[in-house]
């Protein structure tokens, strides 16, 4: 057994610490907890309507909406901790919150998520612009984040050198990439603006600009709050600004 494995809690900061696999599985345990009072929850509300009992019908409508809630935030812990810098073992604070270390361009794809198929004119693009490979790999470490995360299917297309995501289910555009000065620039819909405004903003790139509201971020690695705008974008698809 290895010594990151054995360590419960850390010497130099006194937090507690487990294995990133233990976590992983502890976290999936409360989400299969939440899942089953969330079932009976609605059973529940049916059975009371049926009875008759709309006040506590409300009562209950209203936890059911707080479980839904809850999986969602437990439901994006595990990818956001899985786009971590190290996954050896996740620390945690007193008030049992994960404190985990801001994302690395070098993070590899999470273990376990096979990258879908990418054609081979996006890839060569890629490496036309940047012959170290580095951007592709970060661009295919979003891609492979994002099939595992969205609970859908990503597709990814491209036309005059920009990448279109898709949520492939309801085929519908939610983000768009291009490279710019050595980094990629992600462009989403302007509702997601207050999510992404303490990363690098910039212009949006002119061909888009003039068929869609956008706003656009820079990144160099792959970033957790813009994973998860990502995310949120796959499944609001067909939502409007404002």
């Amino acid at each position: 057994m290895k010594t990151v494995n054995r360590i419960l809690v850390s010497k130099e900061s006194g937090k507690l610490q487990i294995p990133y696999t233990d976590y992983v599985a502890i976290m999936e345990k409360v989400k299969e907890g939440k899942r089953m009072r969330l079932v009976k929850d609605q059973v529940f509300v049916s059975l009371q309507g049926f009875l008759g009992g709309k006040n506590h019908v409300a009562d209950v409508s209203a936890k059911i909406e707080n479980a839904r809630t809850d999986l969602k935030k437990v439901d994006a812990k595990i990818p956001e901790e899985a786009a971590a810098k190290e996954k050896g073992s996740v620390e945690f604070d007193s008030d049992d919150t994960p404190a985990v270390e801001p994302a690395s361009a070098t993070r590899a794809v999470p273990d376990g998520v096979e990258v879908p198929p990418i054609k081979k004119d996006i890839s060569a693009y890629f490496n036309k612009l940047d012959d170290s490979g580095r951007l592709f790999s970060v661009f295919k470490q979003y891609y492979a984040c994002l099939n595992d995360a969205c609970g859908g299917t990503v597709r990814v297309t491209m036309k005059d050198g920009i990448c279109s995501l898709w949520n492939y289910d309801e085929w519908e555009e939610f983000a768009y990439i291009d490279m710019v000065e050595g980094m990629l620039r992600i462009s989403v819909d302007p509702r997601y603006t207050d999510a992404l405004e303490s990363l690098n903003l910039c212009e949006v790139p002119r061909l888009l600009s003039s068929r869609h509201n956008l706003i656009c971020v820079q990144v160099d690695g792959l970033n957790n709050k813009v994973l998860q705008v990502l995310v949120k974008a796959f499944e609001e698809v067909g939502l409007t600004a404002g």
